[in-house]
């Protein structure tokens, strides 16, 4: 057994120095390439004899397996590194490190590791009520030393018996009032699994020391590195990409039978790190040898059992994709390679989000017009319509030419100070131009909104405007209503500067209270317009409706009052908040939104009150 065992190690050995060299200029026959398929199954099983402590049995099939393999190099007149033959040579070679580490330190196999798996899951879950902080029931599940003490029930692990473990009986209960954790959601089944395994193994502690925190233990597992894992780098080359082609479909297909929890045949794809570790089989991707690298072999169909198993199938993108990334080196582009390929799938909107902010200017520009007069054609079919562009507009309608040079002129001026006092850069506000739709009567801004918007629109309505998150939709819809507006409905100057302040304001996916978006375009009117009837009846209307409210602060509530009567609230509460710390100060409150601060916040920070107190003194104001 010596001797072989030292054939097995010159063959490694010349297989490593010789890495990169070329084949010899032999051939390996199918009938060969037979052999070795039978020879990489019989290696495959090296990992279930170690499980069974066959250790003997399993050394003496990777010594036969290694003159095997040197006997059909030879009859095949090629070098140990040739293609065909690497992959099975480093599946011995992985399975005899393992069969080595296993023979040194007395056949213990880790399984289920508490540092690996089950102390991520206890911390995350339970420490909230079990911390060091007045743990619950006298239990502390911070530190091992915690679980080895229990708690007022009794211990807390009955080791090799998880049915009769007081843990498992907690985190399983029936009742959901007994069961654990108590103000959080139950553990998922592969949790479940996984403390389950790690009991009927034992319950046994790998960690350096019994008083080392859990979080700390989960750190310390998840950043040790096996120096054998190479992570290929990407060359800037690639035309298949790991992150956005390759992980979205694995982790979606292939994470149900091999996570951390459940390692199908020793094999985690739950990171890329993962899967460039291998599994009981050794490494299942060899960077750049498609057919030498058994993943690519069981998912493209060349070995059985097929991969995934079961009804899941990839998709012919799915393998020319794959069949790249190997034929490019199967490098990583993204930043950590411990990272969930999970954190890779992206949800339609955000595909989407991805495409337009790839746009240029230039193919922004040119999806609003296409864009533009595909939903007007779609609303009027069979009605002509003028067009004008200029910087930063679109403009589009059934009204005559001279119309939308007014309107553009109108937009113009309103852009213009809109930027001077919510800021913004030359470049196009909207990532390419607002389109503005004006139609010349009634009959028109209804069908736009039926077609386009799917919507009925109520009469009072006469404007609105929409802007997406990506820009694939960037407009205003106005009404005609002429120039003479009444008290009881605004002109279309009104309209315009009311939902052109809106547009700019949700300009970079801002989600802002409605009082906010409607008073704000509306106060910007009465400045550019103070004789106007219309907007000179709104704070009448907004005393009517916000002094019969019992708590002041509902003001500021999404809600609170109906879309013909937020606008007149939204005005005078705009305009109160202006009069208080002036226009600088309600710009800078604004920002705040934007950003993300939600309402009260931003009032602590701009104008140093709480919400309550800036909505009694605007109730107050209404009243004088």
């Amino acid at each position: 057994m010596h001797s072989v065992r030292q054939l097995l190690c010159f063959v490694v050995a010349l297989l490593l120095l010789s890495a990169g060299s070329r084949s010899g200029i032999g051939q390996v026959t199918t009938e060969q390439r037979r052999e070795l398929t039978k020879l990489r199954r019989e290696v495959a099983t090296v990992p279930a004899l170690i499980r069974q402590k066959k250790l003997d049995e399993a050394d003496e099939l990777l010594n036969t397996a290694a003159s095997t393999l040197q006997s059909i190099a030879a009859d095949a007149g090629v070098e140990l590194t040739d293609r065909s033959l690497q992959g099975v040579a480093r599946l011995i070679e992985r399975q005899r490190e393992a069969l080595d580490k296993q023979m040194n330190r007395g056949g213990n196999d880790d399984g289920v590791s508490f540092s690996k798996h089950v102390a991520p899951i206890i911390a995350d879950a339970c420490l909230r009520c079990h911390g060091e902080n007045n743990p619950r029931a006298n239990l502390r599940l911070d530190t091992f030393a915690g679980w080895k003490r229990g708690g007022r029930s009794g211990p807390l692990l009955a080791a090799g018996n998880a049915r009769n473990s007081l843990l498992m009986a907690r985190l399983t209960a029936p009742n959901a009032n007994q069961r654990m954790p108590r103000n959080g959601d139950p553990l998922s089944n592969d949790q479940l699994r996984a403390i389950t395994a790690w009991i009927n193994q034992g319950a046994k502690f790998d960690g350096a020391s019994d008083d080392t925190a859990l979080a700390d233990l989960a750190e310390a597992a998840e950043m040790e590195d096996d120096p054998t894992v190479v992570i290929p780098e990407p060359t800037g080359d690639e035309t298949v990409s790991f992150t956005k082609d390759i992980a979205p479909f694995m982790a979606n297909l292939c994470t149900g039978c091999h996570n951390n929890n459940r390692r199908s045949g020793g094999l985690s794809v739950v990171s890329f790190y993962d899967i460039m570790k291998g599994g009981d089989s050794g490494r299942v991707i060899l960077p750049g040898n498609l057919e030498g690298s058994r993943l690519f072999r069981l998912v493209g169909g060349l070995e059985n059992p097929r991969m995934p198993q079961g009804q899941a199938r990839i998709t012919r993108k799915n393998y020319e994709d794959l069949k790249q990334w190997f034929i490019e080196g199967n490098t990583y582009d993204g930043d950590d390679p411990k990272t969930p390929l999970r954190e890779f799938v992206r949800t339609e909107a955000e595909m989407e989000a991805e495409k337009f902010a790839n746009l240029s200017a230039e193919e922004f520009n040119k999806l609003r017009i296409d864009r533009t007069e595909d939903q007007f054609k779609r609303a009027l079919p069979n009605d002509a319509f003028n067009t004008l562009q200029s910087e930063e507009f679109y403009l589009i309608g059934n009204v005559n030419a001279e119309r939308l040079r007014q309107v553009d002129e109108w937009s113009q001026n309103h852009l213009g100070n809109l930027k001077k006092l919510f800021g913004g850069s030359e470049d196009q506000a909207w990532k390419g131009r607002l389109a503005i739709f004006v139609f010349k009567d009634r009959f028109g801004y209804d069908e736009f909104n039926l077609v386009v918007n799917r919507r009925e629109a109520p009469r009072e309505m006469t404007a609105h405007s929409v802007v997406t998150p990506t820009y694939e939709d960037a407009y205003i819809v106005l009404q005609d209503v002429g120039d003479e507006g009444g008290e009881e409905a605004p002109a279309l100057r009104v309209n315009l500067i009311d939902h052109l302040t809106g547009a700019y304001l949700e300009r970079d996916g801002a989600e802002l209270p409605d009082w906010v978006l409607r008073g704000t375009g509306l106060a910007l009117a009465a400045q550019a317009l103070p004789g106007d009837p219309y907007l000179r009846t709104l704070p009448q209307v907004a005393q009517q409706n916000v002094l019969t409210l019992n708590n002041p602060q509902d003001v500021f509530a999404d809600g609170t009052f109906s879309p013909a009567t937020i606008g007149p609230v939204g005005l005078t509460l705009v305009d109160y908040m202006i009069d208080a710390g002036g226009s600088a100060k309600f710009a800078r409150f604004m920002r705040l939104l934007q950003d993300g601060q939600d309402t009260a916040a931003a009032v602590r920070n701009v104008y140093n009150a709480d919400l309550n107190a800036l909505a009694r003194g605007y109730v107050a104001a209404l009243r004088d």
